[in-house]
Formats: structure tokens, C-alpha cells, sequence
């Protein structure tokens, strides 16, 4: 059982490595193309159960991420706010005898511990499914961990391994707030201590 957990999880991150790998004009005759499809496609096999929170958490990262890359080599990023609800709605990948869309992975699988976004516009956009094998415990560093391939995402996405994964979501949590936050300080007039400004 061991064995095939681990199987699972190197098995994304192959198809992750494979996804990264490509060249955005990739002609349909690549023997790279052949073996990233052909990864992708051996994570229908998958077994989830068993799986601990780090190995759950490292195989559905690196299954988002090849889903992103592959719909985008496919497609192309939507053009419009209209046309991403729609692709994060219907891009979806069968997956340990289990069908999800990219909304559903990052919301109901990912994202399923942490609180759902109030928002009116939300309750209509976000899906309602829920997975057995749905996260249990919230991690804020997911925030800066998942990349749909926007400007404030990562430059360039690793391929996490659950061994590595509290380091490798250090990381990319560390260099987001480094590209993203700068903090000065001012000197305050008359209080004596300086006001950091974020």
C-alpha cells in the first residue's frame, strides 16, 4: 500500500515535470508531447486512498498545475473574466477514479478546510461538490503556492514532493512576499519611533 501511495504521488509530479517541460508550440508528433499525455493520462489509475495530508496536498498541487499547463498549451489563458469562470468550470481531469474540474480541485479539494468566499458573485461561481479525499486541514500558504498562470502568480511552478513540502511552501510563500511587499519606515513626527508602512 506504501508503495502505491507513493506511486501516486510521483506519478503527478512526472506529469507536472513532463507539462513544464513543453515548448508552448509543441508539435502534436513530439515524443515529449506523447509522454506528457501519456502521464497525464496514468493519473486516472491513481489510488488516493491512504494517502497523509503532506502526500495529498504535493500530488493535487502538482495535479493542478499540470491541468493549468495542459489547458493552456491546449487552449490558450481565457481573454476574459467570462471565459476563465468558464475554463476553470470545465477544464477536468478523471483522476483516481474521480472526475474534477480546476475549480472544483482548488475549492473542494484544496481549498475545502478554509472558508468559502462571501462574496454574492461566489455563491453563483464556486462549486458545491465535496471529495472523500478533499483536504482536511487549511494552509494559508496555498495562497501563494497555487499559480492559474495570472501576472501575480509564480514565475515558475516547482514540482512538489510531500518529503520537501513544508520547505517548498516556505519558499514560494517567501519569494511571493518578496516580489510582492515592501515595507519602508518613516519617521514619525513627534511619537520618536519610526511607522512602518506596508
Amino acid at each position: 500500500a506504501a508503495a502505491s501511495r507513493l506511486d501516486a504521488c510521483e506519478c503527478a509530479a512526472r506529469a507536472l515535470r513532463l507539462a513544464l517541460a513543453l515548448d508552448e508550440a509543441e508539435p502534436l508528433s513530439s515524443p515529449r508531447l506523447v509522454a506528457f499525455l501519456d502521464a497525464a493520462s496514468s493519473l486516472k489509475a491513481v489510488r488516493l486512498d491512504g494517502l497523509d495530508e503532506e502526500q495529498k496536498l504535493a500530488f493535487f498541487l502538482n495535479v493542478y498545475h499540470t491541468m493549468i499547463q495542459h489547458a493552456y498549451s491546449l487552449l490558450g489563458p481565457p481573454s476574459s473574466l467570462l471565459k476563465a469562470i468558464s475554463f476553470f468550470n470545465t477544464i477536468a481531469y478523471q483522476v483516481g477514479g474521480d472526475v474534477f474540474t480546476l475549480a472544483e480541485l482548488e475549492h473542494n479539494v484544496l481549498r475545502a478546510p478554509s472558508c468559502r468566499p462571501k462574496s454574492f458573485f461566489s455563491k453563483w461561481v464556486l462549486p458545491k461538490s465535496s471529495y472523500s479525499f478533499a483536504l482536511t486541514t487549511a494552509d494559508y500558504r496555498l495562497n501563494f503556492a497555487l499559480s492559474c498562470g495570472s501576472a501575480s502568480g509564480l514565475a515558475m511552478v516547482p514540482v512538489y514532493q510531500p518529503a520537501l513540502l513544508g520547505a517548498q511552501l516556505d519558499a514560494v510563500a517567501s519569494a511571493f512576499l518578496a516580489r510582492t511587499v515592501a515595507v519602508s519606515c518613516h519617521s514619525g513626527g513627534g511619537g520618536g519611533g519610526g511607522d512602518a508602512a506596508v
